[in-house]
């Protein structure tokens, strides 16, 4: 079979004819150190390619680096994320409709006036989509001067006025179906005969 797998041609064309025999006589340990070999002969072209996509790779590399680290490290961020519209909507009890939706309005009040002048028209409802839009608000910060850190704190402002308009929304829809609405008191021989489905009760 060594005989039969010496090409004139060159050693990558005889170690495949070598692949091949030992495949089709089932010879294991041959097969294997011919494409062991087979593999070294194409190692050249193989660091060729690496080395032209070297800058793609280690681009690559570092970016799975800092998703990593910033899932494993929540305290990477330069900016603390606010939480003000979830503290508000905890303190929701059903009859503070009206008096947290003020709160919640000064809060959004607050929060654009701080914004810098390039975000001031933007639409906060962009920012909690995520994605480009993102990127886009970072670089528009960017080239009006604004340093890394302010560019993540008028982002992060931006999400909180959208996570606080919902809550105000929210709350104007509650206060507008529960308005006029009295919860009657019934009995507990109503409530049986409500529940059993028998007429009775007026």
């Amino acid at each position: 079979m060594w005989n039969r797998a010496r090409v004139k041609t060159g050693s990558l064309q005889a170690l495949a004819q070598l692949n091949r025999l030992s495949r089709r006589y089932k010879i294991e340990k041959v097969q294997k150190l011919s494409a062991n070999f087979e593999r070294a002969c194409w190692r050249s072209v193989r660091t060729a390619e690496e080395r032209a996509y070297h800058q793609k790779y280690a681009f690559l590399r570092h970016c799975v680096d800092m998703i990593n680290f910033r899932k494993a490290d929540n305290r990477s961020r330069r900016v603390p994320l606010p939480n003000s519209a979830v503290s508000l909507a905890s303190q929701f009890t059903g009859s503070n409709s009206s008096q947290l939706q003020k709160r919640v309005q000064s809060h959004i009040d607050d929060l654009t006036a701080g914004l810098p002048s390039c975000l001031s028209d933007t639409d906060a409802s962009l920012v909690a989509a995520g994605g480009s839009h993102t990127a886009q608000l970072i670089s528009r910060c960017r080239s009006h001067g604004l340093t890394m850190a302010e560019c993540e704190r008028a982002v992060c402002a931006l999400s909180e006025i959208a996570r606080l308009r919902t809550l105000h929304a929210r709350l104007a829809s509650y206060t507008t179906h529960t308005e006029g609405v009295e919860d009657k008191c019934y009995t507990k021989r109503e409530l049986e005969l409500m529940i059993s489905g028998e007429s009775g009760c007026q």
